[in-house]
């Protein structure tokens, strides 16, 4: 089926060169030829080269050379606006013999100033008469060599010999030749496409690539390696056909446009390529971040090759970009106004990727939210609060707060105040301190290298405690659990000592009266018993975190929480 459509295309293109060939401008009006003004000097050379008259002598009276020389010149440079689609237009050439051009501000006039601009004519000093430049005279030849390369001017002196018989404006050798262009066309197109096709799935198949890539987008990629060399091989020979310059202009205009669209197409192929491959690496990573970098990543590249291909195009039609951005810049200014959020949360994202200062399951805090990070966005970054909500804070606001990565925490700690009454025995609180030390060595999961408990401070109503511990985890709920019991723990001691915890009060003392004598028997007494209660409480603390056994699990007690 491509081949039939492929050659339904190649007969429609015939059918276009056909209707499209040119009528032969004829004039009745001869050139002057004394090359006094631009238009005449353009006029003489090109009378004298059409078909009708082919008198290449008369029309090299434009160069300064003379002889063979300015002869070569004059049908070199006929060959070359032949092979590029280009024709004179004596209606905007000038007709002032002191035309003066207004960007050099010199006697000097450029047919062509876009696509030829190296071929000029100027106006002799001495004379007064209108040649093509000596830097023109020295350009032909290396412009002729770019528009047919390879040798294939040779060719041009062969291919005649094919037949000069005119059929619907076109030569019996023209016709021959496309059709022998079409053949080749689709014989390199089936050859090449089959060992580009070969040749990438070798190297997809490899250790590196291999079932890591699409095999469809493989062949796909093949094709369009293979076109883009069919289209540039017809790049090269159109201008060996010497067809009509107003058919070779759009047939040269198409391939431009095709090969630059072929370009677009292959480099986000490769991208897609690469995008596959990349995915399957970030996959092995323990970090998910990456895997949703790529994908960014691939978008924003995708853009700038699509930008890049429309300003190509652009090009092709000799659009001015740089005057183009310039007259939009008014607008291109509100716009950029208007999207500044949307850029500063791009650049939120991309910073957020480079940096990483969380990625996806941690919990973090952020101003007044803390929760899970569930996505991170092109956009947002959404967290799973603790009470199940879903809140979304743009990238750009995002990079601007202090973030507390609580999932990068090496342990966790549980940091609080015990205030006991100040009726409390001084003996009494020692022993107290004694046991919450006690709690903290027993505990498996404490850091046993790094715990602060102390008398911190004598408040208003209390005899304040720090306690300050570290849990070997990252886990919130185990905290959780671990703190529950670490808190059994002390209030069990607190039970034990007849230790009674503070409330924020003011209390009225009354001191004893000075004859009555303390009973310093019963108080040591109590301290006695007190000691007892304390040792007693470190035994059963011991069974209750009992030391891993052989097998490396914990034994508890019954009442383990």
């Amino acid at each position: 089926m491509k081949t039939v459509e492929l050659i339904k295309s190649a007969l429609l293109l015939l059918c276009c060169i056909i209707s499209l060939s040119y009528a032969k401008a004829q004039s009745d009006d001869k050139p002057i030829g004394n090359l006094l003004t631009p238009y005449d000097a353009i006029f003489t050379y090109s009378y004298y080269l059409q078909p009708e008259y082919n008198n290449p002598t008369r029309a090299a009276v434009v160069f300064y050379k003379k002889g063979k020389e300015a002869r070569a010149l004059a049908l070199k440079l006929k060959q070359i606006l032949d092979g590029k689609g280009l024709k004179f237009r004596l209606s905007q050439a000038p007709e002032d013999a002191n035309f003066i051009d207004s960007i050099s501000k010199k006697h000097v006039y450029t047919p062509f100033e876009k696509e030829l601009p190296e071929i000029y004519l100027e106006r002799n000093k001495e004379t007064g008469r209108w040649h093509f430049s000596h830097e023109s005279e020295r350009e032909i030849g290396n412009i002729y060599k770019k528009v047919f390369p390879f040798g294939t001017h040779l060719l041009l002196n062969q291919l005649p010999k094919l037949g000069q018989q005119p059929i619907l404006g076109l030569a019996l050798w023209q016709y021959t030749t496309m059709l022998i262009l079409v053949a080749i066309g689709f014989l390199i197109h089936f050859i090449t496409s089959n060992i580009f096709s070969f040749i990438i799935s070798l190297i997809a198949n490899t250790n590196m690539g291999k079932d890591r890539f699409d095999k469809k987008m493989v062949k796909r990629l093949g094709r369009i390696l293979s076109y883009l060399l069919v289209s540039y091989m017809v790049y090269v020979f159109v201008p060996v056909l010497q067809l009509p310059t107003g058919l070779v202009f759009y047939i040269l205009l198409f391939l431009r446009l095709a090969r630059t669209v072929l370009f677009v197409l292959l480099a986000l192929r490769i991208v897609s390529l690469l995008r596959s491959y990349m995915l399957f690496v970030t996959e092995q990573t323990p970090s998910p971040t990456d895997e949703h970098m790529v994908p960014i990543v691939a978008r924003i590249i995708n853009v700038l090759i699509v930008s890049a291909g429309f300003v190509q195009i652009l090009g092709i039609f000799y659009v001015n970009v740089t005057a183009l951005i310039a007259g939009l810049s008014i607008g291109g200014l509100a716009i950029a106004l208007a999207a500044q959020e949307t850029v500063k949360n791009l650049f939120g994202s991309l910073m957020i990727y480079a940096d990483k200062p969380f990625k996806i399951g941690d919990i973090i805090t952020v101003g007044a939210v803390t929760g899970t990070i569930e996505d991170i966005g092109f956009r947002s970054t959404r967290i799973r609060t603790f009470d199940t909500s879903l809140i979304s804070i743009p990238n750009g606001n995002l990079m601007n707060e202090t973030i507390n990565n609580l999932g990068l925490r090496k342990q966790r700690r549980y940091n609080t105040a015990l205030n006991i009454a100040y009726h409390t025995p001084p003996l009494l609180v020692e022993s107290f301190v004694e046991g919450l030390r006690e709690i903290a060595l027993t505990h498996p999961e404490v850091d046993k290298d790094e715990f602060y408990i102390h008398l911190n401070n004598l408040g208003p109503s209390s005899i304040d405690i720090i306690f300050v511990i570290f849990f070997n985890t990252k886990e919130w709920a185990l905290e959780l659990k671990w703190k529950e019991q670490i808190i059994a723990s002390i209030l069990e001691l607190a039970s034990s000592l007849g230790v009674q915890f503070a409330y924020p009060t003011t209390s009225l003392h009354i001191e004893s009266m000075p004859e009555k004598k303390s009973n310093i028997s019963d108080y040591l007494e109590q301290m006695s018993k007190a000691k007892q209660r304390l040792e007693q409480f470190k035994q059963n603390l011991k069974l209750k975190y009992a030391q891993p056994d052989e097998d490396g699990d914990l034994e508890s007690s019954d009442n383990d929480y």
